[in-house]
């Protein structure tokens, strides 16, 4: 170890303790009538009209899809049940534990499978490595510097995907409208489409050690996925469950909640859960898994208009439907 750092735990360093709930009166219907952010299980879940902290304090979810996210809020935040709050009590630059807690992977300590939750106490046992605070200054400063380039890049490629979305209506025009008066096919008739499933969590058999890489639907959100999100099955669990292994090049389409309609471009085999619709572009060879990524993103409304309800899901009939415009390959 270089000279002048050592180690400590976490609970040595801060005082980690979770969030309150919050009483559904206080919680704001809009995100302008609130006055101060609110860190859950789901990371900034909106606002509410008092605080519990102020200042740079880490908060890391708790519980759910953001098991493990570490996130540092600027000035007064509130913190749910699902939050993990880190106090820090000694003279340490916030920033710096922020970018050691991200390095970290919080979620591999965490326990319960299928729903992971993070304790308090667990963290607290966690050693991180303590240098000078000139040290980390500099670290920080580097780190800073990084990040912004990162998230340049990540701009650039957003911009860029919605260059690629203009383009593609350039060539093709609007897809429902069909102005270029391209055959119309249905997605099922096209393509099999399936869904996922998900191992009994009650089976320790079929997550411990797992390496058959699975994920949610909250893994589609109109991207190009080349990773998942932490969540892995064992070969048992994918032979006793209706899970399925989808490979390279599948469109992934999100069944219900929050992503419903929403899809993503498989660039790695995994499995996923039973809200996630399955699109087999690769085994046909009159379409690109791209163009079909993008063809189906600009079928959004037809998930925006099921039923009348705030929770709204779409079932394999419904994806199969889906009316899908089949120019010439050589044109996809």
């Amino acid at each position: 170890m270089k000279e002048g750092w050592e180690y400590k735990k976490l609970g040595e360093v801060a005082q980690i303790s979770s969030g309150k709930a919050i009483p559904s009166s206080l919680i704001s219907d809009t995100i302008s009538e609130g006055l101060y952010p609110c860190y859950g299980g789901n990371g900034l879940r909106g606002y509410v009209d008092r605080f519990s902290n102020e200042g740079l304090i880490p908060v890391i979810g708790r519980v759910g899809a953001l098991c493990g996210n570490v996130h540092l809020p600027q000035g007064k935040f509130y913190a749910t049940e699902h939050a993990l709050v880190v106090n820090i009590k000694t003279n340490d630059k916030p920033q710096y534990l922020e970018y050691i807690l991200k390095q970290l992977d919080l979620r591999a300590f965490a326990k319960g499978v299928a729903q992971p939750v993070l304790s308090a106490s667990t963290l607290s046992t966690i050693p991180i490595p303590i240098p000078p605070f000139t040290e980390q200054e500099r670290i920080v400063s580097e780190l800073d510097l990084l990040t912004s380039i990162i998230n340049k890049q990540k701009a650039q490629l957003k911009e860029l995907d919605s260059l690629a979305q203009s383009i593609f209506y350039d060539m093709f025009g609007d897809p429902i409208e069909n102005p270029k008066g391209w055959e119309v096919k249905n997605l099922g008739y096209e393509f099999d489409v399936s869904s996922g499933g998900t191992p009994s969590t009650k089976n320790y058999e079929y997550w411990n050690d797992g390496k058959i890489s699975w994920i949610g639907s909250n893994m589609c959100q109109n991207k190009i996925i080349n990773e998942n999100d932490g969540k892995y099955i064992t070969n048992e669990g994918l032979e006793h469950s209706s899970a399925k292994l989808y490979t390279k090049g599948f469109v992934l389409i999100a069944l219900v909640g929050a992503t419903i309609g929403k899809v993503a471009l498989l660039g790695f085999e995994t499995t996923t859960n039973q809200n996630i619709a399955g699109v087999d572009v690769p085994s046909n060879k009159d379409y690109k898994s791209i163009f079909i990524f993008y063809l189906i993103q600009s079928l959004y409304c037809f998930f925006e208009n099921i039923g009348d309800g705030k929770f709204k899901m779409a079932n394999l009939s419904f994806v199969r439907s889906l009316p899908i415009i089949k120019p010439p390959l050589s044109l996809i």
